[in-house]
């Protein structure tokens, strides 16, 4: 077994549990799901789609990485990935939020 990269791992959940906060949080100013995927298991069942959906996505970076030798950068990458969707929400959230006079 390699080793994995406490850091990298940390963040892949702070950047999860950031993800699907501001999701939520803009879903409930009124923004919309992009994923047409996530929109959808969204619809039909709730906020309970949505975490299912996210924890089928952490599992399969860590799977995939896994099964490649290459845990780290599998991590790292959807890190990466991950920090993008977390700065635009953000970013949305911030414009719904001054558009409400909040």
């Amino acid at each position: 077994m390699s080793y994995v990269d406490e850091n990298a791992l940390y963040t892949f959940a702070f950047l999860n549990l950031a993800d699907i906060s501001t999701t939520i949080a803009g879903i409930k100013r009124g923004a919309f799901e992009a994923n047409p995927l996530a929109r959808k298991l969204l619809e039909k069942f709730g906020w309970a789609g949505l975490f299912v959906l996210k924890y089928f996505g952490m599992g399969a970076v860590l799977l995939v990485g896994a099964l490649t030798n290459s845990l780290n950068t599998s991590i790292w990458i959807s890190n990466v990935l991950l920090g993008a969707v977390v700065a635009w929400n953000s970013y949305v959230n911030l414009k719904l939020q001054k558009k409400a006079g909040q």
